[in-house]
């Protein structure tokens, strides 16, 4: 790397990075500090019961904030009056949230290649047996003994990998008295494409 620098090819590197620096600062200097409101926002779906879910959460919603912002002039301007002020804002369309769904996949998402294989295997299987149930994947909620049956594993094999599957996220578990049942929240495809679960577009 070091070598690298002091090279022709080194310098040119350099150079290109310093100008596309100022060329984005100077675009990000065009922008107008205005503020957004999104009448969509409580129609949104985004998981929050785990630490890392709720602060990809706020990234997400600054994501949908930043795509209004810079199309900032091929949109109106609206105005409000609170106690004698005006306040100009933005307000955020469909498609800046199909584009934010888009970038959030690949920014926020995971692969399922980050998985073991059998817990992906799991996975899998889970997904196609909801599929087959005919039932909305929200609206079937089962418990071990159901999956159990459904894709003939053992019990410890099946505990070690739900877990996982519930720590990372892809199922959610919910507790009932004594008895435990899981929820599928993947909504993948089940490529090695980065995904992450539960965006819509209202």
């Amino acid at each position: 790397m070091q070598r690298r620098k002091q090279t022709l090819e080194g310098l040119l590197a350099e150079n290109e990075r310093d100008y596309l620096t100022a060329l984005h600062q100077n675009a990000q200097r065009l922008l107008k500090p205005l503020n957004v409101v999104n009448p969509y926002a409580s129609q949104l779906t985004f998981l929050s019961d785990k630490t890392r879910t709720r602060r990809d959460h706020m990234k997400y919603l600054t994501l949908i904030q930043s795509i209004a912002l810079l199309h900032q002039y091929q949109r109106d301007i609206k105005t409000a009056e609170h106690r004698g002020r005006k306040l100009e804002y933005l307000e955020v369309t469909k498609d800046d949230i199909r584009l934010a769904n888009q970038l959030a996949h690949d920014i926020l998402g995971r692969t399922l290649d980050e998985m073991p294989p059998q817990t992906r295997k799991l996975l899998l299987l889970i997904q196609g047996w909801v599929r087959d149930s005919g039932q909305p994947r929200h609206e079937m909620i089962f418990t071990r003994k159901q999956l159990r049956d459904a894709v003939l594993w053992g019990d410890t094999q099946l505990k070690l990998h739900l877990s996982r599957l519930v720590e990372m996220e892809y199922l959610l578990l919910h507790r009932r008295g004594l008895t435990f049942t899981y929820e599928l929240l993947f909504d993948g495809d089940g490529s090695d494409a980065a995904h992450l679960n539960g965006l819509i577009v209202p």
